[in-house]
């Protein structure tokens, strides 16, 4: 976004720009999901705003399980705010965060450290399996996407074991959710 502008205007032109798009597909069954990224769409009152403005049940949120964590948001908020969300979830990238126990429930700064904490799934502060819960609570039966932006930093030799561990984080998550 550009900091120059006031974040109402940028939410005033997003909400234009999605209801837009919402009306051009209208004759399709296309949903619309909003991922919770960067500063703007990971504040929950930005997301407020915009789901209020626009009443449509083809837009929802493409949860990033990580990303709340990234922002700042303490560990245990995380959960609350993917809990207020979990209705609306149209799809799913799940991601991790392994901060320090000293950091795990503190506000933090937007991003903090985020290429050292980002971790593969089974070593990540966020439940997935209380995640998952969550979600099927809320009745979400669709995908989970595989998202271990921490993957550069494993040996060319081990990555796909990573990523065959995150695979197991899943299928664990969903058989004991």
């Amino acid at each position: 976004r550009d900091r120059s502008l006031p974040g109402d205007h940028v939410r005033d032109a997003f909400v234009r720009s999605v209801a837009r798009a919402l009306k051009q597909t209208a004759d399709t069954a296309v949903d619309l999901g909003i991922e919770n990224h960067g500063p703007m769409a990971n504040d929950p009152q930005f997301l407020d705003e915009v789901f209020a403005a626009i009443e449509n049940p083809r837009l929802g949120l493409t949860l990033d399980t990580g990303n709340f964590y990234w922002f700042g948001h303490p560990l245990s908020d995380v959960y609350r705010i993917i809990e207020r969300y979990a209705p609306r979830v149209k799809h799913t990238h799940v991601k991790n965060i392994n901060y320090p126990p000293d950091l795990a429930e503190q506000r933090r700064p937007v991003g903090l450290d985020y290429g050292k904490y980002c971790c593969p799934l089974d070593e990540g502060n966020l439940d997935l399996r209380r995640v998952v819960a969550i979600l099927r609570a809320a009745g979400y039966d669709r995908t989970l996407c595989v998202e271990d932006e921490s993957i550069g930093k494993a040996p060319p030799e081990t990555r796909l074991a990573v990523l065959r561990r995150d695979v197991d984080a899943v299928r664990d998550a969903l058989a004991h959710a």
